[in-house]
């Protein structure tokens, strides 16, 4: 009050010895009159120095106090960033410092990931403050200097690796089948994992064993130890897997089949998978129109093959019959456009597999392995067919019917036969025919044909035909 007298005082005293200009110094008292804003200042006290998500934190946590009052801040915002500061993640604490336990656990994991690490969080600490002042009550922003906060995210033991095993597999180390990592990061931002395998008896046993064991006492048990469902016995094609008293699941048919497993959430999934598997891509067309005329030639249950000319550009991916058109669904690798002779396939983001080079070769996949491989042929100016047909008993070995070359050296029909026997012929001649000995089933759908090989014999039924007039492959797959 002193110096706004004194101040008040000058004022007059110059006004009334001014007899020329006149100048308005009343600016100044204003200044004074907001002299709460200049001194104004926000000091904030952490009231925790780590948490551990793992506990029972409760709804909200409190992390720091301030010497304001909640008529002066009804609520403040952090600015919550990781010891890099590349990332910064908004909040929002309430008037008491509180702040929802769920979102800073989201800050935590956004910020570093999801694996259960103690990490350095910085915590800037600003808010909109309410001030009397003689003007009136106006707002103001202050900022606090960062304190720093440890936390610890919540999340079960994630391994590096797992492996299969079972009635199918040995129930040992030799005959552990390895699961492959889905995607590229660590196992807690990417926690699931996936094989494909194959039973060929019915009632079969499995359980899971992690790389810890599998490198160390293979039936060990505990958190890090053998993993397997709940219930012993239990047939389901999902549900929860457990490290705790770990019982054995079944699959009750033989087949093949994929697996599924998210060690975050300590869940699987089974899914029963046709051995059928259709190249779309730069060569039969990037749809799933074009897809379903190019089927990659069986070999056996897991592995599969396709031979022609690419393009060494962003050549395929894969689609299985079950998910024919669906793009989410697709099997690739993990580069888009990766043209090394060999690779990883993936059954998640699959990016497009490349040739090494446009030129003729056999690509190979191993659904077991979940790898490919190409193979460039040796023969880069193989003999062209004018035609090819089907020919045999349905049509009374005469009046083929025509194939479609859909890529180069690969030909594909749809037509309805009778019980009995047949073959594929060249040029409508019998110069060039292929053949073997086989009885088409559902299962045994596929072979490889040899020059004036026996008729192949076929139940009554409509098919698909493919033939590759190169490699004498060919698959005749109910419709």
């Amino acid at each position: 009050m002193k110096k706004i007298i004194l101040l008040g005082i000058t004022l007059v005293a110059g006004l009334v010895s001014c007899t020329k200009d006149y100048t308005d110094w009343a600016a100044p008292q204003s200044n004074a009159a907001n002299d709460p804003v200049q001194k104004l200042e926000m000091m904030v006290q952490p009231t925790v120095n780590s948490i551990l998500f793992a506990n029972d934190n409760g709804e909200n946590i409190q992390l720091f106090t301030t010497n304001l009052t909640a008529e002066q801040a009804s609520e403040y915002l952090l600015a919550v960033s990781g010891t890099d500061g590349n990332t910064v993640v908004d909040m929002v604490a309430d008037a008491d410092g509180k702040v929802s336990v769920e979102e800073l656990e989201d800050a935590v994991t956004l910020i570093y990931g999801k694996s259960p690490i103690e990490r350095t969080l910085n915590i800037t600490v600003s808010a909109n403050v309410k001030v009397t002042t003689a003007d009136g009550v106006i707002n103001v922003n202050r900022v606090a200097s960062p304190f720093a906060l440890k936390a610890t995210p919540d999340a079960p033991f994630i391994d590096s690796g797992y492996y299969l095993t079972g009635d199918f597999a040995g129930w040992n180390k030799d005959g552990a089948l390895p699961f492959t990592h889905l995607g590229n990061g660590s196992v807690y931002d990417d926690p699931e994992f996936q094989i494909m395998f194959t039973v060929t008896q019915a009632n079969q046993y499995w359980k899971i064993i992690s790389a810890t064991n599998y490198n160390n006492e293979f039936w060990a048990e505990g958190e890090t130890g053998v993993v397997g469902t709940v219930i012993d016995g239990d047939t389901s094609f999902e549900g929860n897997l457990t490290t705790t008293s770990p019982q054995a699941g079944k699959i009750e048919q033989p087949g093949m089949y994929l697996m599924t497993i998210n060690m975050m959430d300590y869940t699987y999934t089974i899914k029963s998978v046709a051995p059928q598997y259709f190249m779309v891509g730069a060569v039969p067309g990037w749809n799933a129109e074009g897809a379903a005329k190019a089927l990659l030639y069986p070999k056996s249950g897991t592995v599969m093959s396709y031979t022609t000319k690419y393009t060494g550009a962003w050549d395929l991916k894969l689609w299985n019959k079950n998910d024919l058109g669906n793009w989410d669904a697709c099997y690739g690798c993990a580069v888009d456009g990766d043209n090394s002779p060999s690779g990883a396939l993936i059954n998640a983001n699959a990016q497009a597999i490349s040739a090494p080079s446009a030129e003729y070769y056999t690509f190979t996949i191993d659904l077991a392995a979940m790898t490919y491989s190409w193979t460039k042929l040796d023969n880069q100016s193989p003999t062209e067919y004018n035609a090819m047909g089907v020919i045999g008993d349905f049509n009374g070995w005469g009046g083929d019917l025509a194939m479609t070359q859909v890529t180069p050296h690969n030909w594909y029909a749809v037509g309805t036969v009778t019980d009995g026997g047949l073959k594929f012929r060249a040029n409508n001649g019998w110069d060039i025919n292929w053949g073997a000995s086989l009885s088409v089933s559902d299962s045994q759908f596929y072979g490889q044909g040899v020059q004036g090989g026996d008729n192949i014999w076929v139940p009554a039924g409509t098919y698909a035909f493919f033939m590759n007039d190169i490699t004498g492959e060919f698959a005749i797959v109910k419709q």
